[in-house]
């Protein structure tokens, strides 16, 4: 279980992509104090980050990257062990099985 802020957590949460494979692509972190997979507390907290990403305005030079981010969906990560991550990945790929989805893609 996890602490945060005095609370306790059981799960974690992660921005994911499904990809035609089967395999779930989850957003990690590239650079800073902690890079790795995105983890998230809290479902809000993912959809925060979510919301930060796609209002980045670095993604107005790049429009490939912000359609990605806005196809991102909010995973519960449920296993313990930690995703395996390689340092630059910017995805790790995971099997959708350790995965619960939190919301669901409406297409237009």
């Amino acid at each position: 279980m996890n602490y945060h802020i005095g609370v306790m957590y059981d799960d974690y949460f992660v921005l994911g992509w499904p990809q035609p494979s089967g395999k779930i692509a989850i957003l990690c972190r590239s650079k800073g104090t902690n890079p790795g997979p995105a983890y998230c507390w809290t479902k809000r907290e993912a959809i925060q980050l979510r919301t930060r990403l796609a209002n980045d305005r670095r993604g107005e030079s790049n429009p490939s990257a912000r359609r990605i981010i806005q196809q991102l969906l909010v995973y519960r990560y449920r296993t313990k062990q930690p995703l395996s991550w390689r340092p630059g990945d910017l995805w790790v790929y995971a099997d959708p099985m350790i995965l619960d989805p939190q919301e669901v893609r409406h297409y237009a």
